[in-house]
């Protein structure tokens, strides 16, 4: 097993799982499904931040490729979250007026503690398996947009979100997880050091395993809570 094939069996496990819990909206509130809207859109925000800190531990590399792919990423990125942040306010959703779900906060300081890490191998895996997840997560929320729309009966005016979601699935997402496995293609997880080959740089895949497990690891946790708090929301809201 490669280390691209690992590193999606460890994540198939936590996207599996959170999309089970997701399969059926009806047990949530809408209220509480549009909480967990505005929670997506923080890591949007934050995730032109994460490419750019990433690109930049990537020049540690022997070649240039990582460094130019990440860049490509984030220059693809740019100006996605400003265009989230209008779809949601015209379904009334005003990220301005979020409170900070603590958990939220964490994660993100996660990543990006992460992203900056001094070892490029390690951040290769983290990036590798956080732009695995998002294509899931475009996925999951196109499907809880939809949901929200029909309960609102919001129409017409919320076609921008729904594009929103269907652009990045449009291959935007997979073309930026499928570039970066490429780097880890073919690698044994055991092997200390995988030498330059090509326009791939060595690279150390025990790292870049560990990098990618800590990132899985994170998300997991994330979504746990995110889970905890859009049940108990909706049980209040069953409650009012």
């Amino acid at each position: 097993m490669d280390i691209e094939t690992a590193i999606d069996r460890r994540n198939g496990e936590f996207i599996n799982n959170a999309k089970a819990q997701l399969a059926d909206l009806a047990p949530y509130s809408t209220d509480a499904l549009e909480w967990l809207m505005m929670e997506h859109y923080q890591f949007s925000l934050a995730n032109t931040r994460f490419l750019a800190a990433a690109a930049e531990v990537a020049s540690g590399f022997d070649t240039p490729a990582v460094n130019k792919e990440l860049r490509r990423n984030c220059d693809e990125e740019d100006g996605h979250a400003p265009m989230y942040k209008v779809a949601l306010k015209d379904v009334g959703l005003d990220v301005e007026t979020r409170e900070e779900f603590r958990s939220t906060t964490r994660f993100l300081d996660r990543i990006g503690e992460l992203c900056l890490r001094g070892e490029p191998s390690a951040m290769l895996g983290t990036m590798f398996a956080t732009e695995t997840a998002a294509v899931f997560e475009h996925e999951v929320f196109r499907d809880v947009t939809k949901e929200v729309i029909a309960r609102r009966g919001h129409g017409d005016r919320a076609a921008p979100l729904v594009h929103y979601h269907d652009m990045h699935l449009s291959g935007i997402e997979q073309s930026h997880r499928d570039e970066l496995g490429i780097f880890l293609r073919g690698l044994d997880p055991a092997q200390p050091l995988a030498p330059t080959d090509g326009e791939r740089p060595s690279i150390r895949p025990p790292a870049a395993l560990d990098g990618a497990e800590q990132a899985i690891a994170a998300m997991d946790a994330w979504w746990s809570d995110l889970f905890d708090e859009l049940r108990a929301r909706s049980v209040c809201a069953a409650v009012a």
